[in-house]
């Protein structure tokens, strides 16, 4: 990450995924160092539940995530935290679940990607049994969106009034530009004839949502190559 992030003429990287067990102390300084390492982070849970994570056999346990989860939010950059979630593996109680969702609430995820568990040919899972019903498993993935969507609408509304700098990537919504920040939150807001695709450019946030922001282009900041971008909020 260090070396990537020292290549001359590269504005940012972004290190999505890193299994937990994996995750150390030694990537979150490799990004905390290096303003060119995107402030996001992907760290892939998949349950909140110690006995269901040792069931899928994920090598770390609810306490030990949660370690790296202080470790991330201990860094003097605002780092955006995403996350994978199945809900009713094989075995998953009730209680499992609501071990999940309290730690939606600690963790304070920017995003996640959640699924039903579904069995997969070539897997271990398929020699568990106690299967949790489908109806169940439907149930407790909308209870987990819901909860989810409730945290990103607050989250995001935090963010009004700040500023951000923007990666032009395409169109958004009803003609407007869409782009994303370091910490990989998309951005709509209205171009002024200047802007394209690739552009870097400032965006102050007006209004947000539970998956997006919407802001207006701030002509009072410039993204030269100079600018010591991903620094306190700017780069949040």
């Amino acid at each position: 990450l260090g070396a990537v992030g020292e290549v001359p003429g590269v504005r940012r990287v972004r290190f999505t995924t890193s299994h937990p067990r994996d995750f150390t102390p030694a990537i979150v300084k490799a990004i905390e160092d290096n303003p060119v390492l995107c402030n996001h982070v992907h760290l892939p849970v998949q349950s909140g539940s110690t006995a269901v994570l040792a069931r899928m056999n994920r090598g770390y346990s609810r306490g030990e995530y949660l370690e790296k989860i202080d470790c991330i939010r201990s860094m003097n950059r605002a780092i955006s935290i995403t996350t994978d979630i199945i809900v009713g593996f094989p075995g998953e109680t009730a209680a499992d679940f609501e071990e999940t969702l309290s730690l939606l609430e600690y963790a304070q995820y920017d995003s996640i990607f959640s699924f039903k568990y579904s069995p997969r040919p070539g897997t271990a899972a398929l020699a568990l049994d106690d299967p949790v019903p489908e109806e169940e498993k439907g149930r407790r993935l909308s209870a987990l969106q819901a909860r989810q969507r409730a945290i990103q609408e607050g989250r995001n509304q935090a963010r009004i009034g700040e500023r951000f700098e923007v990666l032009v990537d395409g169109r958004g919504r009803e003609g407007q530009l869409a782009g994303r920040t370091s910490c990989n939150r998309v951005v709509n807001f209205p171009g002024d004839g200047t802007v394209s695709q690739g552009d870097y450019v400032w965006v102050r946030v007006t209004q947000a949502g539970p998956n997006s922001l919407i802001g207006e282009l701030d002509p009072s900041l410039s993204s030269g190559a100079n600018f010591p971008q991903n620094r306190g909020n700017h780069g949040n």
